[in-house]
């Protein structure tokens, strides 16, 4: 027989699992995994070298962007080379290559900055980005499998006629 002090244990035991399991045992989404990203870069019409003071690859998952700073501050860009290492170069060349690993997922605007002025935080603009269709000015986006690489991304940069900032 059961007494009402166990009986009293039994509820408060169940009523504790109860409130403490919203929604039972759903899985959760995996957090996205590493994957990769290579190509080549096209440069043509070259600034002035008082102008370069940084260039990188910037992998935005929104598009327009807020900003080049404040999303890959935020975690919503990804860059190339890293924040730390030393600009896409040489410079003055008419093509270089790149590989770079970053978080899979779907990426909405692919471009390169060009940082042109010594403000770190606000002389940055677009002056290339991956585009499949060079007659529209909106990017085409990409999708970066988990694990694997998305092999030769071209991306043209005409610093004489850069695509329009979006942001």
């Amino acid at each position: 027989m059961i007494t009402k002090s166990r009986l009293l244990c039994i509820l408060s035991l169940a009523l504790a699992l109860a409130s403490g399991c919203d929604r039972g045992l759903i899985p959760t989404e995996p957090p996205p995994g590493p994957g990769a990203l290579s190509g080549v870069v096209h440069y043509t019409s070259w600034p002035p070298l008082d102008s370069l003071f940084d260039l990188r690859i910037v992998a935005f998952r929104n598009f327009p962007p807020e900003g080049i700073v404040s999303s890959v501050l935020s975690g919503e860009a990804a860059v190339y080379p890293p924040v730390g290492d030393t600009a896409l170069v040489p410079f003055f060349v008419d093509s270089l290559r790149y590989a770079f690993s970053l978080p899979s997922g779907r990426y909405e605007y692919l471009a390169v900055a060009q940082q042109y002025g010594p403000n770190l935080f606000t002389d940055w603009r677009p002056v290339g980005q991956y585009d499949l269709d060079t007659n529209l000015a909106l990017p085409s986006p990409i999708a970066i499998p988990p694990g694997d690489t998305l092999r030769e991304i071209t991306i043209h940069v005409d610093f004489a006629n850069p695509p329009p900032a979006p942001f």
